[in-house]
């Protein structure tokens, strides 16, 4: 790029960088104040806030926005997947969260 220090691949991706960084390329909502830089991102914010398109869990009650949020929901609160301390019975769901009982119980933090 030749207003900053921005490398392409290729041409299109240059073109694009400039678009949104340096000439302010937005796409905006025609509902509300939301602006995208990508025309995808501009679909799926109307989708998830105007449309009323949900994704609700078979599971529970929980209703998410975007199918990646209801994968995360049924993982955490529904799936097997568990993160258990190897110096106690603490078990987490989340990696983030046995790190920080870690931090706390274990170390001193």
């Amino acid at each position: 790029c030749d207003q900053c220090d921005y490398v392409a691949s290729e041409t299109g991706n240059l073109k694009k960088h400039k678009q949104i960084k340096h000439e302010g390329l937005r796409y905006p909502c025609d509902q509300c104040d939301y602006a995208a830089t990508e025309a995808g991102n501009l679909k799926k914010h109307k989708e998830s806030k105007h449309e009323g398109l949900k994704f609700p869990c078979d599971q529970c009650d929980y209703v998410a926005t975007a199918f990646r949020n209801l994968k995360t929901h049924k993982d955490c609160k529904h799936g097997s997947m568990k993160y258990p301390c190897d110096q106690c019975d603490y078990v987490a769901k989340h990696y983030q969260s046995l790190e920080a009982h870690k931090k706390c119980k274990h170390e001193g933090v």
